[in-house]
């Protein structure tokens, strides 16, 4: 009683058995397997969080996206009808105010030209394909003389160059080679015109509408602004470049004829094309030529004079305005180098400013204002101070000037806790 129990079994003693004994090792075990797990896991999360791609760096523009205008445009706009202007490197168009779509006349024949030269290229010196005056042709050209039309002599079976029809289309400007040029080139003079306007809607020509390929009708239409497009366009063919700069040529039948535009030569004047219609659409001249650029060295000024009394009054005209362009025009430095434009933020809260590399002064008119627009890549931190990573952009209407940006300085990659601790 009171002492250690004890069991007999066949004269033995036995001690109870210890059931509880190995379980704080059974304990131990399980929590050491729980936590190496536990460890384990964090690892595999850890590394699958420092592994995991870092996401870009977006820049974001700081400077403004307008740049106001230097000064206002004071242009000599002709008292009567209607004109525009544009300078070489400028990328709009300034036109007389009130602008609206009036007869084209003959200049409708650089149009003409452009879509010949487009079906029947040209290079320097090259006359091109043989075009035969046909009965067709000869009956055209009777009913033009007898209704008082700009015309060149032709007899049937005479053969021009395509080159040599395109002197008798743009220097004394003949109706009927415009017709005969039609003809060869779409099968009909319809046909041509729908050449002609398609080309003019790729030209950007919204407000023009062409009815012949002459000019002579009326229905064929225009404004300052378009016209200056045409002679823009005109004037980046070599071919009909060098032509329209011809005092004169000679042509098989009608001999040498001579360019209506005798303002050849005059105020830097090189082309382009005369027009002139009866009262009440009145004499244009689109013209182009080469004057000094207040910078130094020269630009191309291409404009229109449209509507005006006479040819000697849109000659007259056409010297004021073309003179005066250039000193509407300015280099003007609308980014320096080293100004801040941007920036680059990142998600772990490192930045690096976007400076411009070199000076931006392009030329525009006094009047523009500037679109400014920074294109920069995305980034993919560390990326090193000095890295260029896009450019700014001054937007002048289609003209747009660039230069490179860079980062100022060094755009930081993520830490090791800030990889650690992101959220998936």
């Amino acid at each position: 009683m009171g002492g250690r129990l004890t069991i007999q079994a066949g004269g033995r003693e036995k001690e109870p058995a210890r059931s509880m004994d190995r379980h704080p090792r059974r304990r131990r075990r399980i929590g050491l397997a729980a936590l190496l797990a536990a460890l384990l896991a964090a690892v595999v999360v850890g590394a699958a969080a420092f592994t995991r791609a870092v996401p870009s760096a977006e820049p974001t523009q700081t400077l403004s996206g307008t740049l106001s205008p230097a000064a206002a445009v004071q242009l000599p706009w002709p008292s009567r009808g209607q004109a525009a202007v544009t300078v070489e490197g400028v990328g709009t168009i300034e036109s007389s105010p009130g602008a609206r779509p009036l007869p084209t006349a003959s200049m409708a024949k650089v149009m003409t030209a452009l879509v010949v030269l487009n079906a029947k290229p040209l290079a320097a010196g090259q006359q091109g394909p043989t075009i035969t005056v046909d009965s067709a042709a000869i009956q055209d050209y009777d009913n033009r003389l007898a209704n008082g039309e700009s015309t060149v002599p032709i007899v049937e079976g005479e053969q021009l160059s395509e080159y040599q029809a395109l002197q008798a289309l743009l220097l004394p400007s003949g109706n009927n080679v415009a017709a005969l040029l039609a003809r060869w080139i779409a099968g009909s003079e319809p046909a041509f015109v729908q050449l002609m306007n398609a080309r003019a809607r790729r030209l950007g020509m919204g407000q023009t509408n062409f009815a012949d390929a002459s000019g002579a009708s009326t229905q064929t239409v225009s404004t300052p602004a378009d016209l200056v497009r045409l002679g823009t366009s005109g004037m980046a063919n070599p071919v009909l470049a060098g032509i329209v700069a011809q005092p004169q040529a000679s042509l098989p039948v009608a001999g040498d004829v001579n360019n209506l535009d005798t303002e050849l030569g005059r105020a830097g004047i090189v082309g382009i094309k005369t027009g002139s219609l009866p009262a009440p659409a009145g004499s244009d001249f689109l013209f182009a030529g080469h004057e000094p650029a207040p910078w130094g060295g020269s630009v191309t000024v291409v404009g229109v004079v449209q509507g005006l009394p006479s040819l000697d009054a849109a000659f007259a005209a056409t010297e004021a305005l073309i003179t005066a362009a250039p000193g509407a025009v300015a280099r003007r430095r609308v980014a320096t180098r080293g100004q801040l434009v941007g920036r680059y933020r990142t998600a772990w809260g490192s930045s690096a400013p976007i400076a411009v590399a070199r000076d931006l002064v392009p030329a525009a008119w006094r009047d523009a204002p500037f679109g400014m627009r920074l294109v920069a890549r995305p980034l993919h931190p560390p990326v090193q101070a000095g890295t260029v990573v896009g450019r700014l952009e001054a937007i002048d209407g289609p003209q747009v000037s660039t230069t490179p940006v860079r980062l100022s300085q060094t755009l930081e990659g993520p830490g090791f806790l800030w990889r650690l601790a992101r959220k998936p």
